[in-house]
């Protein structure tokens, strides 16, 4: 069993060429791992590679609307399929909807109606584009921060680069100095390509992709009511501004180890540090609780922003923001929109051929802005509860195993045996789905205003994870949704993850 599960696992990150279409109302078949997968008639002393995988690329070319495919990709598109049923059942149900359906049924309905899309999405994406219009100093760039951190983007979702949100990003964290505190984080961002090292490079590929990059914003700007002269030379302004604000950014590199970003400063320190940004305000626009001090992942980067509003004058500031918004909009604007988004960021950076179909889109968008609320659904059509009780006997063995041979170790002493033993135990093994559903009655969502719940969702997820600040951590919180193909462990949180969405052939 253990050889056939490598074969898997061996054609993960293998890449093909061509597209075989599944019908979007049917479940495609799902495979289990068996003997009969590999090739019998490579020697695979010669290619074991092509011996584990080729009859799986036969079978399974990749569609054109990914940039690669692997065996969880049969199982990505079954889970796509029971999202949308799900989903297209809660919007198609007339009478005695329960909370969760109305909001997912309402959210897909407002996502499926294109036309609604270019009329209602445009107006709410006017209206945010004249918000920016009507800054008059640069006292105000706070309020336009806090308030597009809180509607637009994920300020909250720390990368390995950076958070991809407007200037920076802030989010709440567990405390590297104390496990079972959670603090404020401010993290270095501001920029939309994937890395400083993008701005940086002077390497001719590097240079081409700034190239088309810059023709990129010009689009956008232009699709959002530019000319095209100025459009061209706000585009240039962007590059600039996300250059000076990439900069002082530390390297990916660095960020990976813990002692670079465990940099605690009060609120007065912060100020000291970056005196052009009123910190405070910020808080308290998006509602932060108080803390003694903030974690600040790289202080050379608030100096240099510092640097930046003071260098670049309002007009400027005007233009990145709009750039912003535009840039974290664009999924959820009419056509014009989403081809130009996916053209470069999908099509010339990812490689991706075509771009997916708007069911698939909005089957992504409805598990992104309402994951727990969607994740009922599809638990309750793919993982029945017996499953997850399976799934438990089978890690509780591990464990069990695991401890016997922390017990017959010869080289580990008694003491270290104990500590190793107490670790194991206090593991928090979460499989499926929460125990306690997230309650998403606050938020409101309705059946023709796509953008506009996108707004709502990102506030309520935002404020989520700010109101976390100062408080004791939450093991029993997911990160990731039920559907999601993955599993992980946490040693920072001492727990196993095993969402609903891998729990499913062939990885069960």
């Amino acid at each position: 069993m253990r050889r056939f599960l490598f074969v898997a696992f061996l054609c993960l990150s293998s890449f093909a060429v061509s597209q075989r279409k599944d019908p979007a109302d049917e479940l495609p078949k799902l495979e289990r791992l068996h003997a009969g997968q590999v090739n019998p008639q490579i020697d695979p002393c010669t290619d074991f590679y092509q011996y584990a995988c080729s009859k799986f690329f036969a079978a399974n070319p990749i569609p054109s609307d990914q940039a690669a495919w692997g065996v969880a990709g049969p199982l990505l598109k079954w889970n796509e399929t029971v999202m949308r049923q799900s989903l297209e059942a809660a919007a198609a149900k007339k009478q005695g909807r329960t909370a969760i359906e109305q909001k997912i049924g309402d959210y897909w309905s407002s996502c499926m109606d294109e036309s609604k899309v270019e009329t209602a999405s445009a107006r709410a994406f006017q209206a945010e584009l004249k918000r920016i219009d009507d800054l008059r100093q640069k006292s105000q760039l706070v309020d336009q921060i806090a308030h597009q951190h809180s509607t637009i983007g994920g300020a909250w979702q720390v990368d390995d680069n950076a958070t991809f949100s407007p200037m920076f990003g802030f989010t709440a964290l567990q405390d590297y100095d104390d496990a079972q505190k959670t603090v404020g984080q401010f993290d270095q961002g501001g920029f939309a390509l994937p890395g400083r090292d993008f701005y940086l490079n002077d390497d001719a590929k590097s240079v081409e992709v700034r190239k088309q990059y810059v023709t990129h914003v010009a689009n956008m700007l232009k699709l959002a009511g530019e000319s095209q002269s100025q459009a061209a030379a706000d585009a240039a302004v962007v590059l600039q501004m996300e250059t000076d604000l990439v900069r002082g950014a530390m390297d990916v590199v660095k960020r990976r180890d813990p002692k670079n970003i465990n940099n605690k400063l009060t609120l007065a320190e912060i100020q000291k540090l970056a005196p052009s940004f009123d910190w405070q305000r910020y808080l308290t626009l998006i509602h932060a609780p108080a803390q003694p001090a903030f974690l600040v992942t790289s202080p050379d980067f608030f100096r240099g922003l510092d640097q930046a509003i003071q260098k670049h004058p309002l007009e400027h500031w005007k233009v990145y923001l709009k750039w912003q918004l535009a840039h974290d909009s664009a999924p959820y604007l009419g056509k014009a929109f989403v081809s130009e988004n996916f053209s470069f960021f999908s099509h010339t950076l990812a490689g991706t051929p075509e771009l997916a179909p708007r069911w698939r889109r909005c089957v992504h968008s409805a598990d992104n802005a309402l994951g727990e609320a969607l994740g009922q659904a599809y638990v309750a059509r793919a993982f029945p509860p017996e499953s997850k009780e399976r799934v438990l006997r089978i890690v509780k063995a591990i464990e069990g195993a695991l401890d016997q041979d922390i017990r017959d170790l010869s080289w580990m002493t008694p003491e270290t045996k104990k500590q190793a033993s107490a670790k194991l135990h206090s593991i928090l093994d979460k499989i499926g789905y929460p125990d306690k559903w997230r309650d998403y009655s606050t938020l409101e969502i309705k059946p023709d205003a796509y953008l506009e719940n996108v707004h709502r969702a990102t506030t309520f997820e935002f404020d989520r994870w700010v109101q976390k600040i100062g408080k004791p951590i939450n093991r029993y919180d997911w990160i990731m949704t039920p559907p999601t193909i993955n599993a992980y462990y946490d040693p920072q949180f001492n727990t196993i993850n095993f969402p609903a969405g891998i729990l499913q052939p062939p990885f069960f």
